[in-house]
């Protein structure tokens, strides 16, 4: 059923990404001594219970938490390789990409921007420098900039070919019946997302 195929394509990430989260894991600081310039503040929403580094390092209090000492978190990995944690009140636990926790605690955002990307394409780097707002086209073009993902014709799996992207964009209408993005999803059997995308 849909658990299953769920449970697969989780399985899948966390393979593509297993390899490098251990090595990774191996060399990481757990200690409670501060890095060099390592500054600590409270997560919002956990004042007390849990706080995030400019390094990206989670640390524990036992203050109303399920844990009995100060301690530096392990951080688990995600889908897609991004590092992540779960925080604990009140009986309820929640699970947290890491460099969101970073940015939302560190880095202002005036603009209200909904996505957090990597700099140097290291998702596993969550320190502050390494990390800034964006919106969802400067995530995916960073990405293709970089080398994390393939583009057009170059990806293995790629869909659409050069011809069929150009064919898009020039007859593309938003919200039309036979030319809009689900229309022409079906016409090429990809998603409205794809063909948005193809369109930005």
């Amino acid at each position: 059923g849909k658990e299953k195929a769920k449970a697969r394509v989780e399985f899948l990430y966390r393979t593509k990404w297993l390899p490098a989260y251990l090595a990774f894991i191996a060399l990481y600081p757990f200690g409670l001594d501060n890095l060099p310039g390592e500054i600590w503040k409270w997560i919002s929403g956990y004042e007390g219970l849990y706080q995030v580094s400019n390094y990206g390092r989670i640390k524990t209090f036992p203050r109303h938490s399920r844990y009995k000492e100060i301690m530096i978190r392990r951080p688990a990995l995600g889908t897609g390789g991004y590092l992540q944690v779960g925080l604990h009140k009140n009986g309820i636990s929640k699970t947290f990409d890491i460099h969101r926790l970073v940015a939302q605690t560190f880095i202002p955002n005036p603009l209200n921007l909904p996505e957090v990307n990597h700099k140097f394409g290291n998702k596993f780097d969550n320190c502050v420098e390494n990390l800034y707002w964006c919106t969802d086209e400067e995530n995916t073009h960073h990405a293709v900039e970089t080398g994390l993902i393939k583009s057009g014709a170059d990806r293995n799996e790629a869909k659409l070919t050069a011809e069929q992207v150009r064919w898009i964009r020039a007859n593309y209408k938003p919200y039309d019946p036979n030319f809009g993005a689900s229309a022409l999803a079906r016409k090429f059997n990809v998603s409205p997302r794809t063909i948005r995308r193809v369109v930005k």
